[in-house]
């Protein structure tokens, strides 16, 4: 029985020692990990920040000089960033962070966010490749797949096609996230789909009696189709003018801006009725 009760306590003691000791404190950051922190102190060679009670982090220069020059601009004592647990390393004397990681995992978790919510965002072309091209989303890559791209003419191969998505480079695109795999890196948007949507968004929002700003984009026999912002809509010859219109090019042509009164909008089958003679 005494032998029991000695063994018990014995337990006890090396199960406070354990607790006691770093190596198996549950609140200790675990690598991977990323955690939102206070600046404790920044220098030129690293930044300081606050893990949690007990533990500090060190971002390393190194990893300083790949984040952008606003925003180690703005840090400061007191301000709270995002941080990734890298490794434990004896050479600086605690634990690891990565603020450029840390940032990258904001806009994973926004990619993740927009592709459930469906929302539409900008995007700026940086480069080209086989596939497609390449837009900045906040501090990642996103990649818009050839068949994605509505920018560029349709049937263009080869060389032709390239150098369409070349001419691309610095422009801003409307984009939609369709695959988030962060694991892979794996971040693919689609201009086609972005367009789909803001389609379906300016339908709802139309309605008669609406005065819209638009371009004509096309002058036919009948009329003339005028882009509203992402969606076209047609001028019946007889709605072009007060007088008697025999020629529609008489009127407008393409790349006018006009203002357009809406007479009708059919959600259903995606048609949408102007005049300009109304607002005249």
């Amino acid at each position: 029985m005494l032998r029991q009760q000695m063994d018990n306590m014995e337990k006890k003691f090396n199960f406070a020692a354990l607790l006691k000791n770093d190596k198996y404190d549950e609140s200790r950051p675990h690598r991977g990990e990323v955690l939102e922190t206070e600046v404790l102190s920044v220098s030129d060679k690293d930044v300081i920040v606050a893990l949690n009670g007990k533990h500090d982090g060190i971002i390393t220069r190194q990893d300083l000089d790949m984040v952008d020059e606003d925003v180690l601009e703005s840090l400061q004592v007191g301000k709270q960033i995002p941080v990734k647990v890298i490794k434990e390393s004896p050479k600086h004397g605690g634990i690891v962070v990565s603020l450029k990681k840390g940032l990258e995992q904001q806009d994973w978790l926004r990619a993740e966010r927009l592709l459930e919510s469906g929302e539409v965002v900008d995007g700026e072309v940086i480069d080209v490749n086989r596939g497609g091209v390449l837009v900045n989303f906040g501090r990642l890559q996103a990649f818009v797949p050839n068949s994605h791209l509505t920018s560029i003419p349709r049937g263009l191969h080869g060389d032709r096609l390239r150098e369409a998505k070349e001419e691309l480079v610095g422009d801003t695109l409307s984009l939609a996230v369709i695959e988030v795999k962060q694991r892979r890196r794996r971040l693919i948007v689609s201009e086609r789909v972005a367009e789909q949507k803001n389609r379906k968004q300016l339908l709802q929002d139309l309605a008669e009696g609406d005065i819209r700003s638009g371009v004509v984009q096309n002058v036919v026999e009948f009329g003339a189709f005028v882009d509203l912002g992402g969606i076209d809509g047609l001028i019946h010859i007889s709605e072009l003018d007060w007088d008697y219109v025999e020629n529609p090019r008489a009127v407008v042509e393409e790349g006018d801006e006009i203002e357009v009164y809406v007479l009708d909008v059919d959600r259903e089958k995606e048609r949408i009725a102007l005049s300009r003679k109304r607002l005249i």
